[in-house]
């Protein structure tokens, strides 16, 4: 065979050599350890769901006294139910590898939803799918009720450009898969309430188009047909156990001044969070932002005020508080896959497209080998990064009573432990006196009586299970001045945990 003919058959195979390439780079991160720490809260309150049949609406697994009903607190104990039976029924099935299972079911029904909106056999689709799928993946974690929201907003955003953008659709056709979205979107994860607003803005953005010819409005029928459903939608959004409580809430989530939010890294803007950890995820974020914006303005969907909308709107929450920044990920490759397989001929425009496939892959994936390896060696739980050993011990012994330990092993000691050993305090951070509280635990100042003998007493904590050294290698002050202290006795370590006992 020539020259010609070896390369043409090489070229013929690079789509499905590519679509291949993201399947294994999504399922990379489908296979790294279960590190979210927020996710063991979630599935111990799925439990205690399932077990009880009811919702809970006060704090079950902190220490007494609880925090004050609020719309923030019933919105932490009730708004992720749905989500929270569902990682629980996997967990009974499968054990913790069900959670693995449920983490694939959510990629496969990412990639129908792709498929639904654009040939995902292009090679150049591929490619933009890569570099969305693993700047979401990188830092996101798909058990955790807030990555739900991240593929409700896609699965949303097709179903209304699809609607917007092709002809003769039927009311039903529309009107019911957006509102049984939204409806499982609400009892899901708050973040419907964005879902709430791209509805709202497409009905309006699509009314503006009326006002001239030039805009492409749709037809009048076509354009009822969206109303109705977009109501359907909303009013089927408020099935839920937090549509009140969320919009009281709302204020509060981006008041940076609030106490929770003060040290909360997903609260920050996109340029702070980069300034505090120097973590170059945010740079691929910033490439991101603007080669969508140059996407943007060379396509024909410059003139579309929705499409520029819904970017818009995206990049600038994301951009302010990082935990949005996910939204406008789905957007950009939500466009970007459309253009890149319709407009978008250029050598220079695939060069810059693979490119920046190589840069995110050479900045993110490298260190999830090592994860999936620990994960061969220990299990789904990772054991250098939660109390694994710790909690074994104290169960095999039947220790029990109110327990002290870090933010992040809160999360994991409620679902070892709880609800019968109460947590002191959890990443849920239902109570902003805890809150506060916990960060002075930590402070150990030399000669003076320490903060956290005081708090120890009121609280009637009885264990402790700390580190022994921080992250950067330091002793922990709060473990050295515990170990010290006469009252207490260290009955086990582990390399970098201890458990700690008050005499009685």
């Amino acid at each position: 065979m020539s020259f010609t003919g070896n390369f043409l058959s090489f070229k013929r195979h690079i789509p499905t050599c590519m679509l291949l390439l993201t399947m294994v780079l999504v399922g990379i991160y489908l296979l790294r350890p279960l590190y979210d720490p927020d996710f063991y809260w979630h599935l111990k309150t799925g439990q205690w769901i399932w077990q009880h049949k009811a919702l809970p609406h006060t704090d079950l697994f902190g220490i007494p006294p609880f925090p004050e009903s609020s719309p923030r607190t019933e919105f932490i104990y009730t708004s992720y139910w749905l989500l929270q039976l569902i990682l629980y029924g996997f967990y009974s099935l499968f054990g913790m590898s069900g959670i693995i299972v449920f983490r694939w079911i959510i990629a496969c029904v990412s990639l129908l939803t792709a498929m639904y909106w654009t040939d995902v056999r292009d090679s150049n689709v591929s490619a933009v799918i890569a570099i969305g799928s693993v700047q979401l993946l990188e830092l996101y974690f798909i058990e955790r009720p807030q990555f739900v929201s991240f593929v409700c907003f896609g699965i949303l955003l097709v179903l209304l450009l699809r609607a917007i953008g092709q002809g003769n659709r039927s009311l039903w056709g529309t009107l019911v898969p957006l509102s049984v979205l939204m409806m499982v979107w609400a009892n899901m994860h708050g973040g419907f309430l964005i879902g709430q607003a791209i509805l709202i803005f497409c009905v309006a953005a699509e009314g503006i188009k009326f006002c001239h010819s030039s805009l492409s409005p749709l037809s009048a029928g076509n354009y009822r047909i969206l109303v109705i459903s977009a109501a359907s939608a909303l009013l089927a959004s408020f099935i839920n156990p937090n549509a009140v409580n969320l919009i009281k809430y709302l204020p509060l989530i981006f008041d940076s001044n609030y106490y929770v939010n003060v040290n909360n890294l997903e609260e920050f803007s996109l340029l702070r969070y980069f300034q505090e950890t120097r973590d170059s995820t945010m740079l691929l974020y910033g490439a991101s932002i603007a080669l969508t914006a140059v996407a943007l303005l060379t396509s024909r969907y410059r003139k579309n005020i929705t499409w520029v909308g819904i970017l818009a709107g995206t990049a600038f929450m994301g951009c302010l508080h990082m935990r949005l920044m996910p939204f406008f990920l789905v957007s950009a490759t939500i466009l970007m896959t459309r253009y890149f397989e319709r407009e978008c001929t250029s050598v220079k425009g695939r060069v810059l497209l693979f490119s920046m496939l190589a840069i995110t892959l050479f900045y993110s994936v490298g260190d999830e080998f090592s994860r999936i390896h620990e994960s061969t060696r220990t299990g789904w739980v990772p054991i250098h990064q939660f109390p694994v050993r710790s909690s074994d011990f104290i169960v095999s012994n039947a220790i029990s009573g109110n327990i002290y330990t870090t933010m992040l092993w809160g999360g994991y000691m409620i679902w070892r432990a709880g609800p019968v050993d109460k947590i002191f305090y959890d990443g849920r951070t239902l109570n902003v006196q805890r809150a506060w509280e916990y960060d002075n635990s930590r402070i150990v100042s030399p000669n003076q009586r320490p903060y956290w003998k005081g708090l120890f007493a009121a609280y009637d904590i009885r264990v402790a299970v700390l580190p022994l050294y921080e992250d950067d290698g330091r002793p922990n002050l709060l473990t050295q001045s515990i170990r010290s202290d006469k009252e207490w006795t260290m009955v086990f370590a582990a390399e970098n945990e201890v458990v700690l006992l008050k005499s009685r």
